[in-house]
């Protein structure tokens, strides 16, 4: 048997405690809880078993949500000192979101780690206190089938109920219910064991009389402006409201009971009437609406259009029609009689304001007849528009222009108008710079890079001052060019490049892709060979130039005769001859020094270099002498690679001589080699090898006179 120790024994006890020990659920003090603003004090007996909890632990009080899920516990209160306890009472406050049925509540410890039992579901609303006001305190008279709408004042519940002659009439969740019925009805909010604390006041609905009105007469009635017009209601009802409209607006100063309405002979009672009476029983019914028409024969039409423009000097023309031939015409500005167009149907303003022209026929049944106002403005601001092209990319496009796009004015009635390009010489147009005047006048303006900056347009317009939006321009620098303006040489080792010159721009100088130099010339001087090129900016715009091998040109300056690619025949010596150097070493492939003059005989074939010294220049080059064998010109060649009879080989005595020129033809007689330098060559990859078996044809020229020919077969 395995012996146990004292610290196994003590582990075995404590999960033996620990496992027994439990949170019972709370025991509440409350069946249900109702929450308001004046109360929200509740109180809990909880309780525990076994044995205490650790000395750090801390208690909380949770509450689930509304049905009764933990997963979003709200804690209520956190308890200390109580781990000793087992049974302990607490208040708390619930939250003020409080709404359902089925809440539950439970303790949780945190040392160890527990949670206790749930209690059973519990009521908990939160009532508001609020008067509840429906129908604005106003009683409902029924007078049509389709009902009325009963309104609360607020919304506080998700539910309400609605009570008809003391009984539940329905439970709805909207705060609102259409009546059909007689009847006394209220509501209350539902808050589950918590309803009945709060409901509104009492609308008593009742059935009314539905009825119609009209005003007698037709629907026009026309009448000379000195006769007075009574109009009258087809119902005649003392207990009833009357309430009269011109124009759908109400006519004060009336009684209760009016069935008829007295329209004075002042000639502003035109216009029209409409009437609307309620009765005893609460129902209101609107007659049609009747037209008072003046009775005339003088008619006048309006034949300009009645909103005009005027700007700068260009001036409206007011003009009205009318059938009366003998009727004297005035015009009035802002209501006051005009001297000018008096008795002419057209009037020329350039002034702003209202206008319109009355008609005096002399008939008193007309009385005078005014025109419908016309309104004549003048913009009283401007707003422009500049835009650049659509093709502007800054630091990019090289040349641009801005324009002016829109011109726009703002009308005394807050209307804005377009100003027409006909019109633009109205106003003088100065083009700003960086908040500085230019020179530069008109709606547009052409820019290159030496123009970037800020610009706006100004616009004054009869002493009066207006600016455009403004438009940061940078433009991007034309194309530069490096060239070497003086190369680099073994006699002089400095070289300078030269790029555009541009006024004004920082040049930065890079060599292999490092900067070197930096500055405000557009020359550059190195002794350094290297690949450059240049950096240019202006304006916030940079632009690089292409790259330049700048290097000192040895290939040309040192020439051997008769060549680079030299034959031999065995029985002979070529005289190898350098020019252009200061001085020679000839060696051979193993680097001995076998001549120091311009001159070297060479007998044998092989490898040798030459190394000349020009200036601070060491120049080197390498000549390749092969034997030459052959002793005639062959008329077959096999170039299959096979290093045998591969190339077309002349007799060293047509080799190495400037006199001698070799000329190949292909049977089409296209010349495809000429030279005075053959070197045993021929052919090569390019050969056009179109037939199975190509001919060719080859002359040998000595100092311009013909000296062998023939034909060459090239086979597989």
């Amino acid at each position: 048997m395995k012996k146990i120790t004292t610290y196994a024994v003590f582990c075995l006890l404590l999960a033996y405690n620990s496992y027994g020990q439990k949170i019972s659920a709370p025991q509440l003090q409350f069946e249900y809880a109702c929450v308001n603003d004046g109360f929200n004090d509740f109180e809990a007996t909880f309780a525990f078993n076994e044995k205490p909890f650790n000395a750090d632990n801390v208690f909380f009080i949770e509450l689930s949500d509304k049905n009764g899920s933990f997963n979003n516990a709200k804690v209520l209160k956190t308890v200390e000192g109580q781990n000793y306890s087992f049974e302990f009472t607490e208040s708390f406050s619930l939250p003020e979101t409080v709404y359902g049925e089925n809440y539950k509540m439970r303790l949780r410890a945190s040392s160890p780690t527990m949670i206790g039992e749930a209690t059973a579901a519990f009521d908990a609303f939160f009532v508001p206190n609020e008067e509840l006001v429906l129908n604005n305190f106003q009683d409902v008279s029924l007078c049509s089938t389709s009902g009325a709408t009963i309104n609360l004042d607020k919304d506080v519940a998700d539910e309400y109920v609605w009570y008809k002659n003391g009984e539940i009439l329905k439970v709805t969740t909207e705060n609102k219910l259409n009546v059909t019925e007689p009847g006394e009805y209220y509501a209350e909010p539902y808050y589950g064991n918590c309803t009945g604390t709060l409901y509104s006041n009492l609308v008593i609905v009742t059935k009314g009389e539905n009825f119609e009105v009209s005003i007698l007469g037709g629907e026009n009635i026309q009448t000379c402006a000195n006769s007075p017009v009574t109009l009258e209601a087809s119902v005649d009802n003392e207990n009833y409201i009357y309430a009269w409209y011109k124009n759908n607006e109400k006519i004060g100063n009336l009684p209760e009971y009016a069935p008829t309405l007295e329209i004075n002979k002042d000639g502003e009672g035109f216009g029209v009437y409409r009437l609307e009476v309620t009765n005893d029983g609460g129902c209101t019914s609107s007659s049609s609406e009747v037209s008072l028409l003046q009775n005339k024969n003088t008619i006048v039409e309006i034949i300009s259009p009645l909103n005009a423009v005027i700007i700068g000097n260009n001036k409206a023309t007011l003009s009205i029609g009318t059938n009366n031939n003998i009727a004297s015409i005035n015009w009035y500005k802002d209501g006051q009689l005009m001297k000018d167009g008096i008795n002419s149907s057209s009037l020329t303003v350039s002034q702003q304001g209202e206008y319109y022209a009355e008609v005096s026929s002399g008939n008193d049944c007309d009385d005078d007849v005014k025109s419908e106002t016309f309104k004549v403005y003048e913009p009283l601001s401007f707003t422009a528009q500049i835009r650049t092209d659509a093709s502007y990319k800054a630091c990019q496009t090289t040349k641009a222009s801005l324009k002016l796009t829109s011109l726009r004015g703002t009308l005394s009635n807050g209307d804005e108008i377009t100003i027409d390009n006909d019109f633009l010489h109205n106003f003088n147009m100065v083009w700003l710079k960086d908040d500085e005047t230019t020179q530069q006048t008109g709606a547009s303006i052409a820019l290159d890079y030496k123009k970037n900056g800020k610009y706006q347009l100004q616009i004054t317009y009869k002493g009066e001052t207006f600016m455009s939006n403004s438009k940061e321009m940078v433009l991007g620098l034309p194309d530069i060019a490096l060239t070497i303006d003086k190369p680099m040489s073994c006699i002089s080792n400095q070289g300078r490049l030269l790029a555009t010159p541009l006024e004004g721009a920082t040049y930065k100088w890079f060599k292999n892709g490092t900067l070197v130099a930096s500055g405000l010339q557009n020359s550059f001087s190195t002794e350094n060979e290297g690949t450059y090129y240049a950096e240019v900016s202006y304006g916030g715009c940079a632009i690089s130039t292409e790259k330049v091998d700048l290097k000192k040109n040895t290939e040309d300056l040192i020439t051997i005769y008769p060549g680079e690619q030299i034959t031999i025949s065995p029985d002979r010596i070529i005289q190898a001859n350098a020019t252009g150097g200061e001085s020679y070493e000839w060696l051979d492939s193993e680097g001995n020094i076998l001549s120091t003059n311009t001159t070297f005989n060479i007998q044998e074939e092989g490898t040798y270099t030459l190394i000349a010294q020009v200036g601070s220049c060491k120049i080197e080059k390498n000549i390749e002498v092969t034997s030459n064998n052959v002793v005639q010109i062959s008329n077959v060649v096999s170039p299959n690679n096979d290093s045998i009879n591969d190339k077309w080989t002349l007799p060293q005595k047509f080799i190495n001589d400037p006199d001698t020129e070799v000329i190949i033809c292909d049977s089409y007689g296209s010349t495809i080699l000429k030279t005075n330098n053959y070197t045993n060559n021929w052919p090569d990859s390019s050969t056009n090898m179109s037939t199975e078996t190509p001919v060719f044809y080859y002359f040998i020229n000595k100092k311009g006179k013909n000296i062998k020919k023939g034909s060459i077969t090239l086979v597989n």
